[in-house]
C-alpha cells in the first residue's frame, strides 16, 4: 500500500474540482477559477471556429454611413426617401426609429427589438416621443424596448441603477449582459441574478433582451454565449439601405435595430474581438430561440460525473508507477477531460466547471509526479550505493534507467543464476610469512584482477572475505542462461590470466606464487538486500551458494584442475567447453552426490 504521505496528491486531485462545483459555489471563493472556466470557454470558441450565423434576427444597423448621410447624399438622392430626409447625426428623433420600425413590420417581419436604450424623454421634445408612441401603436405587442442596468463606484460608494424607458410598454428587456473580469461578454443573466441584482428596485423587473424577445422565461444561471465570428458576421442592413430591400428579407424575421457605428463607443470585447453592441444582441436572441447557449450542468448530472471521473482519474493515477508514467497520465487525462467537455457543450450545450477539473488533474497529478520523483531518486541513489562497487558501469547505467525493474530485487527475489567462488591456496601459510602492509598489497593487486574479470562480463561482485571472492552472474540483470553461464566461465578463465600475469611479477621479485581454486554452480537462490535495519548488503542465499563453495574446496583434492563446475552448469554450455569428467562426487550439505567437471578451455 503507498505510504499515507503518497495521499496528499489524491487531496491535491479532488480539491479544487470540489471548490469548482457549481452547485457549491456559493460557499467557496473560486473567482479564479470561474474566470479560467471562462477563458478556456473562449478558447473552445475559437478552435471550434466560426459557423454560420442564424437568419434570425436581422439587424438594421445604425452605421457610419447612415450617420453621415447629410455629407454623402446630395438633396436630390434624398428627395424621393422621407427615411434619409430624416437621418444625420446622433441622435436621431424617435419618431425616425419608430418609422424603422414600421417599416419592416408592415413588410412582414415578425417582431422589432430595440437595442437602444431610451433613458430620458426626447431631445426633440414630448412631440417627438409622443409620435413614436402613435407610429408602434399597433405593433406594441410585437415590438421589445431595452432596459439597462448600471452599476459605478465614486469614492469606494456604489451607486446603481436600473434604466427603464419613461413610458408605460408591455415588452421591455434587460440589455446588460454579464462580462469576464478581462470585459469580455460571457453570458446572458437568469433569473438568479435578476433577483440579486434587481431586488432594491420596485417590480416588475425586466428580464433579460434575449428572453423576451423569444417570449420564453429565462434560465436561473446565466447562459453562456455561443460566439460563432468576429464583427460583421451577423446578416446585416445599413439603416440608410433600408428601403433597398426587398420585402423577402423581412418576411417573418425577428429584427434588431441597433447603432453599430464605432463613434458611438457600444462595442464589445468578445473570443473574435470587438463586436458592435448590436449584434452581440443578436447572438444571444438566436442562442434562446436555437437553445445553442451554455448553461452548467444540473447539480444531480454534475456531482455524479465529476465524482466517477475523479474516480477514474485517481485509480489512473494510482496505476501509474514511475514519474514518466504520472505525467503521461496526467496529460492523457487533461486531453480527455477537454474531449468530454467539448462532447458535453457541443452535444447538449452544458459546460462542466473544466477549470476545476483541469487544476485537480494538474495540481494532483504534479503533486503525485513530484512525489513519485523523489522516491524514484532516492531508489536510484540506494541502487547506486548497494551496486556502483559491484557491477560494471555500463551496467550500473542500465539499471539506474530501470529503477523500478531492479529495485523490487532489493526486497529479496527468487532467481536463477550462477554463482562463482574463488580462494586462495595455502593462503593462512603465506599471512604468516608476510608483513601485514605487503600482504595487503599483494591482496590488493590479487583482487583487482578478478573484480575486472568479473566486471568485464557483467558480473556482480558480491562480497571479499579474507582472500575469497564470491561472484554471481545472471543478477540484477540476466541475458539468459546460457550466456551468463558462458559469462561466468569466461571470467574464471580470465581469473586464471590475472593471477599468471601476477605470478610472473611475483617470480621477478623472488617470491613465492599464489594459486586458487574456482567452483561454479548453476541453480536457483533468492536475492535481496540482507542485514540489519542499521547495515544492509545486497547478496544471494540458497543451495547454489553452498555448491559453489564446496566445489572450490573440491580443487583441493583434483589439484590439475583448479576450475570445477556442475552438472548443471556444464549442461548449459556443454558444445562449448572442453571438461574432463570427474564423476559424481560427495558434498557437504546435500543428500546425493553431484557431477563434477574439470574446466579446460573454452571451445572456439
Amino acid at each position: 500500500m503507498p505510504h499515507p504521505r503518497f495521499w496528499w496528491w489524491g487531496l491535491a486531485l479532488v480539491l479544487p474540482i470540489l471548490i469548482g462545483m457549481p452547485a457549491l459555489r456559493q460557499y467557496r471563493p473560486i473567482a479564479m477559477l470561474e474566470q479560467l472556466d471562462l477563458e478556456i470557454q473562449s478558447l473552445a470558441m475559437l478552435l471550434h471556429g466560426r459557423k454560420e450565423p442564424s437568419n434570425d434576427p436581422v439587424i438594421v444597423a445604425i452605421d457610419e454611413t447612415s450617420l453621415a448621410v447629410d455629407a454623402l447624399l446630395t438633396p436630390e438622392e434624398k428627395s424621393s426617401s422621407p427615411l434619409l430626409q430624416a437621418m444625420g447625426p446622433w441622435p436621431w428623433p424617435r419618431s425616425l426609429q419608430a418609422e424603422l420600425a414600421a417599416y419592416v413590420l408592415e413588410r412582414g417581419a415578425r417582431g422589432v427589438i430595440f437595442n437602444i436604450v431610451f433613458a430620458n424623454p426626447s431631445a426633440y421634445g414630448p412631440k417627438d416621443d409622443q409620435q413614436f408612441l402613435d407610429r408602434l401603436a399597433p405593433w406594441r405587442d410585437r415590438i421589445t424596448l431595452a432596459a439597462d442596468f448600471e452599476r459605478n463606484s465614486n469614492d469606494g460608494i456604489e451607486k446603481r441603477n436600473l434604466v427603464l424607458p419613461p413610458w408605460p410598454w408591455p415588452r421591455i428587456g434587460l440589455a446588460t449582459l454579464l462580462l469576464s473580469d478581462r470585459g469580455q461578454v460571457r453570458a446572458i443573466p437568469g433569473s438568479n441574478w435578476n433577483e440579486r441584482e434587481l431586488r432594491s428596485f420596485p417590480g416588475p423587473h425586466p428580464t433579460a433582451l434575449a428572453f423576451v424577445a423569444n417570449g420564453r422565461p429565462p434560465t436561473r444561471e446565466p447562459l453562456g454565449l455561443p460566439f460563432g465570428g468576429p464583427a460583421g458576421d451577423w446578416p446585416t442592413v445599413p439603416a440608410w439601405q433600408l428601403e433597398t430591400q426587398p420585402d423577402a428579407v423581412w418576411k417573418d424575421r425577428l429584427v434588431l435595430i441597433g447603432t453599430t457605428a464605432a463613434a458611438m463607443g457600444h462595442h464589445r470585447e468578445t473570443p473574435f474581438g470587438p463586436v458592435s453592441g448590436v449584434e452581440v444582441q443578436a447572438v444571444a436572441i438566436a442562442a434562446v430561440a436555437d437553445s445553442t447557449g451554455l448553461l452548467p450542468l444540473q447539480a444531480f448530472w454534475e456531482i455524479p460525473l465529476l465524482i466517477g471521473w475523479l474516480t477514474v482519474a485517481g485509480l489512473l493515477l494510482l496505476r501509474a508507477r514511475s514519474s514518466r508514467a504520472v505525467v503521461l497520465t496526467t496529460l492523457l487525462l487533461i486531453g480527455l477531460s477537454l474531449l468530454l467537455t467539448g462532447a458535453i457543450w457541443l452535444g447538449f450545450q452544458r459546460w462542466l466547471p473544466q477549470a476545476a477539473v483541469l487544476a485537480g488533474l494538474v495540481l494532483g497529478g504534479g503533486t503525485k509526479a513530484t512525489q513519485t520523483w523523489l522516491q524514484e531518486s532516492r531508489e536510484r541513489n540506494e541502487l547506486r550505493r548497494v551496486l556502483e562497487r559491484r557491477v560494471s558501469p555500463r551496467l550500473l547505467q542500465r539499471i539506474l534507467k530501470e529503477p523500478d525493474r531492479f529495485g523490487t530485487q532489493l526486497g529479496g527475489q527468487h532467481c536463477r543464476c550462477v554463482v562463482l567462488f574463488t580462494d586462495l591456496v595455502g593462503f593462512t601459510r603465506l599471512s604468516s610469512q608476510l608483513k601485514p602492509e605487503t600482504l595487503f598489497n599483494l591482496l590488493n593487486a590479487y583482487f583487482d584482477g578478478l573484480a575486472g574479470a568479473v566486471l568485464a562480463e557483467n558480473g556482480l561482485l558480491d562480497k571479499f572475505i579474507g582472500d575469497s571472492l564470491m561472484a554471481e552472474f545472471g543478477i540484477p540483470e540476466s541475458r539468459g542462461d546460457r550466456e551468463e553461464a558462458l559469462a561466468a566461465i569466461r571470467a574464471a578463465l580470465a581469473m586464471q590470466k590475472s593471477l599468471a600475469r601476477l605470478n610472473d611479477q611475483l617470480t621477478a621479485e623472488q617470491r613465492s606464487t599464489l594459486s586458487q581454486g574456482i567452483g561454479m554452480h548453476f541453480g536457483d537462490l533468492i536475492a535481496g538486500n540482507l542485514g540489519s535495519s542499521d547495515r544492509l548488503e545486497f547478496t544471494v542465499i540458497g543451495a547454489t551458494v553452498n555448491v559453489a563453495s564446496r566445489l572450490e574446496g573440491l580443487t583441493r583434492r583434483f589439484k590439475d584442475y583448479p576450475i570445477l563446475i556442475s552438472g548443471e552448469l556444464f549442461a548449459l554450455v556443454d558444445d562449448a567447453v572442453e571438461v574432463v569428467d570427474l564423476g559424481p562426487q560427495a558434498v557437504k550439505g546435500l543428500p546425493e552426490p553431484i557431477k563434477v567437471f574439470g574446466l579446460v578451455r573454452l571451445i572456439g
